[in-house]
């Protein structure tokens, strides 16, 4: 498979933009309903949170679990 060269480039990017203590997916996953709380409840999120936010924003996959997390706590709510 050949990339693209704007799926080089995104790559490059997320690659530059990530540091040690990034959290991979099984830590995002570990704190995702504390973040969510946190999200709902309007709470403004301790460092270890935006750490699970700085992942969401760039993982495609866990930002699909917290959307259908939250969508259905939503409905819950209602």
């Amino acid at each position: 498979m050949k990339l693209s060269k704007q799926q080089t480039q995104a790559l490059v990017n997320y690659i530059a933009n990530t540091t040690p203590d990034d959290l991979d997916c099984d830590g995002c996953m570990d704190h995702l309903a504390e973040y969510v709380d946190h999200e709902l409840s309007d709470l403004e999120l301790p460092e270890f949170l935006k750490r699970v936010q700085i992942h969401l924003s760039q993982c495609p996959c866990c930002s699909d679990e917290h959307n259908a997390l939250l969508e259905g706590l939503r409905v819950l709510e209602c």
